[in-house]
């Protein structure tokens, strides 16, 4: 058992998720009686590969959720799959997968690209660094849904002003339902990257006073990406407010929430490229390892 845990590897799911996803493409293309089951057979045994590689990694390697940006992302990846799934089987007719699967394979492609070693902590920062990542990766995963839901209302409400039919096999959900969703998750993705905001600076004072991990400037790649986020989602949502009073506020609010995908999309992007000091042990405890036996 433990031989064939730790065999499975990213490349499991990740190809799991994208048979899932052409199963869902091909909807376009012809109609077929066992595509729904062969799309949530797949999803399905992704995401139990997905979660037995998480279980392992926490289990044999010391890596908890949220430990390190590789753990960061996949489990990121994973709630959104797990969304996906609960979706797909309880709505058949909805192609969630379409529009959610392409993020969930880009946060594991942003997990093979990200470190995977775990932050140093100590029992007086565990609990500020999970309050602090737990968060942030709330905030993005409400990023996403939102914007997915923002983007099938602005594919729904196209559909009616040009008085199309729909595709076969494609049921999306009332405007007002997706509004409601889109709305909702862009004041939520505001308020908790803001709280996540100011938990990192809480934990970056603790790694400071601790002398436990490099103090991490105001200048810092991570800290202006982050600021910056913090800054469009909660001006975002500002703008949605004020806009539910108008007729077009859906449609705007609609927009928002892909802009906001595209803001996370770059501050993302931005985290796995760029130089930063987040995270990195102290210059003096780094020497101390490298000359360690």
């Amino acid at each position: 058992m433990a031989a064939f845990l730790s065999g499975i590897s990213i490349v499991c799911f990740a190809a799991s998720y994208a048979v899932a996803l052409a199963c869902e493409a091909s909807r376009l293309l012809f109609r077929s009686g066992v595509r729904g089951a062969v799309m949530v057979g797949f999803a399905g045994a992704g995401l139990v590969a997905h979660t037995l590689f998480l279980g392992w990694r926490a289990a044999n390697e010391a890596a908890l959720p949220l430990s390190s940006p590789f753990d960061w992302y996949l489990l990121a990846a994973w709630l959104l799959a797990a969304f996906h799934l609960y979706f797909t089987v309880t709505n058949p007719r909805t192609p969630v997968g379409l529009f959610m699967l392409p993020v969930v394979l880009l946060l594991v492609g942003a997990a093979q690209l990200s470190s995977r070693d775990p932050f140093p902590q100590n029992p007086a920062t565990q609990v500020w660094g999970a309050i602090h990542g737990s968060l942030n990766l709330l905030a993005s995963v409400s990023v996403a849904i939102g914007a997915i839901a923002g983007l099938m209302w602005l594919i729904q409400a196209a559909r009616l002003d040009q008085k199309r039919a729909p595709l076969q096999g494609f049921r999306m959900p009332s405007l007002e339902r997706l509004a409601q969703v889109t709305g909702r998750t862009l004041a939520i993705s505001a308020w908790t990257a803001a709280a996540g905001f100011v938990s990192g600076i809480v934990l970056n004072a603790v790694n400071r006073q601790r002398g436990l991990l490099e103090t991490v400037p105001w200048t810092d790649p991570v800290v202006l990406r982050m600021g910056a986020l913090v800054a469009w989602l909660i001006g975002a949502d500002a703008l949605a407010q004020l806009a539910r009073r108008r007729a077009d506020g859906p449609r705007t609010t609609a927009w928002l929430s892909l802009a906001s995908l595209a803001v996370l999309t770059a501050s993302i992007a931005w985290g796995v490229f760029g130089p930063t000091r987040h995270g990195k042990p102290p210059p003096s405890a780094a020497v101390h390892e490298e000359a360690a036996p």
